[in-house]
């Protein structure tokens, strides 16, 4: 089992059929900073009433902060055999003593519709349960956003409940108006995982030095 101390030297690189998870760099942040400034992106992320640029802005510090206290993993998606970012996926607000965490993920509008997010988002599940012995992995979604509640299904998360009016969304993809919308939550126990990844061949390789400052 990995710990949080453990992880404080570096990230495990994990692996897919097509793509590599990694840690973030320092030059990472530019391709972040342009994910986060589309409103077609942020548009169900961070909520707020600020503006576009203000939000991504305080993403990215988000970000930063809970990398280096690792309260959160932040895994950088890529193409295999190719170094820029497509997308970014997290285990956000992780317990290691209870053995919890939520993940959330943001994949790059060109990279839409590939499979990109229900592939990282399997093998992060995987990796929770298997190396940082996750009991459970919480994931949330707008009501709206009906294309992250299909990424939660096939990546075989169960609706567990709704929060009511929880936070805002946009109501529409670049107004700065906004809508008090529900929030579905699913999640995924360990001894379901198994049943889901039982068709899958992953792979948990050496260790990726932390570079986010």
């Amino acid at each position: 089992m990995l710990t949080r101390k453990m992880l404080s030297q570096g990230l495990p690189v994990l692996w897919t059929e097509r793509l590599v998870l990694r840690s973030l760099r320092q030059n990472d942040f530019g391709t972040l900073s342009e994910l986060f400034s589309d409103p077609q992106i942020i548009r169900y992320v961070n909520r707020g009433n600020q503006p576009t640029p203000v939000r991504a802005r305080r993403l990215l510090n988000q970000i930063r902060s809970s990398s280096a206290k690792l309260e959160s993993l932040h895994y950088g998606i890529c193409w295999k055999g190719r170094e820029p970012l497509i997308g970014i996926i997290s285990f956000q607000h992780w317990n290691e003593q209870q053995g919890t965490a939520q993940i959330g993920y943001i994949v790059s509008r060109s990279c839409w519709g590939l499979g990109i997010a229900t592939e990282a988002l399997r093998r992060m599940i995987e990796f929770g349960f298997k190396e940082l012995d996750l009991s459970k992995v919480e994931a949330r979604c707008y009501e709206a956003n009906v294309s992250s509640e299909r990424v939660l299904h096939k990546s075989g998360m169960s609706y567990e409940r709704t929060l009511p009016s929880f936070g805002s969304v946009e109501n529409g993809a670049t107004s700065e108006s906004d809508t008090l919308m529900d929030v579905k939550v699913y999640s995924m126990y360990r001894e379901q995982q198994v049943q889901v990844i039982m068709e899958d061949n992953f792979q948990t390789v050496v260790f990726d030095k932390p570079q986010v400052t």
